[in-house]
């Protein structure tokens, strides 16, 4: 596991970090995804839930890129607004969480 400095070392490289993960809400299972990445000087936050009975329709109850001009508060909106803390984030190697173009 990480630590909170490496992290911010891994972030501020320009390293997509984030993870896959399920959780249950209301007796149902989720999927999320959650990454981030620093952009051209922007740090993106992507997240997405989808319960997994509407994985084929592609129905997501959540499905947004979140912009951010400092780090602190990007990270703060992954600890406050996902099921994810940001020990569990690890960098995306081959397969990324999200495209930071869009």
């Amino acid at each position: 596991m990480p630590d909170t400095e490496k992290l911010i070392q891994w972030i501020e490289d320009g390293k997509q970090l984030g993870k896959v993960f399920s959780f249950n809400r209301n007796g149902k299972l989720i999927w999320s995804s959650v990454g981030i990445q620093k952009w051209q000087g922007i740090y993106k936050v992507y997240v997405d839930e989808i319960e997994e009975e509407n994985m084929d329709a592609e129905k997501y109850l959540r499905d947004e890129i979140k912009k951010f001009s400092n780090l602190v508060e990007a990270l703060k909106f992954i600890e406050q607004n996902t099921q994810i803390s940001l020990s569990e984030l690890q960098i995306c190697k081959g397969q990324k969480i999200f495209n930071p173009n869009f």
